[in-house]
């Protein structure tokens, strides 16, 4: 079950919004675990607001929160990435940016990837997909994505706009074509 970081009302107000966290996902990610339900997964933002969580070096303070309980993952989205500024167009930037993801969270964690080009620049904080390779993301990056180990074994879906009867068949595709 994947679920978006959340925000502060201001800067001011990111410890408390933290302990907000903590007091109601600690008993949402027990129960979920004692019944052997789904894990839930935090999907970094793309930056827009006060978000508790659009970096991935940010998601740290935020699985402190909740004591880096077992049963709580992560959701990387690419298109979320880039916006929080990102650089997973530049040459390595998808590998360092999966590599930090790793050295944050722990290999364990990432849990479901959604892979998505961008319409937008980066660092822009806009959540805006693109088709794979048809934005300024570009397909080298999703090459790194595919190629990256973090990423070996987990699932990868796409948000990407579809076109009419056609579906997101043309973005599997190329995501095939890109692994290794």
């Amino acid at each position: 079950m994947v679920f978006h970081a959340g925000s502060a009302v201001d800067a001011g107000h990111a410890e408390a919004a933290l302990r907000q966290v903590r007091e109601a996902l600690l008993p949402l990610l027990d129960e979920a675990a004692a019944a052997g339900g789904p894990m839930l997964l935090v999907e970094p933002s793309a930056g827009g607001g006060r978000s508790l969580a659009s970096r991935v070096e940010q998601l740290a303070p935020y699985l402190d929160a909740v004591e880096r309980h077992p049963w709580l993952g992560v959701c990387f989205d690419t298109c979320h990435a880039w916006a929080a500024g990102h650089d997973l167009a530049a040459e390595g930037g998808m590998t360092a940016t999966l590599d930090s993801l790793v050295a944050t969270v722990g290999a364990d964690r990432l849990r479901l990837v959604h892979a998505n080009d961008s319409k937008d620049l980066c660092g822009s904080t806009r959540d805006r997909h693109e088709s794979i390779g048809k934005g300024a993301i570009g397909e080298p990056a999703f090459a790194e994505l595919m190629a990256h180990p973090a990423t070996a074994g987990i699932p990868i879906v796409v948000e990407t706009p579809t076109e009419k009867h056609v579906g997101h068949a043309a973005d599997i595709a190329t995501l095939k074509r890109l692994r290794p």
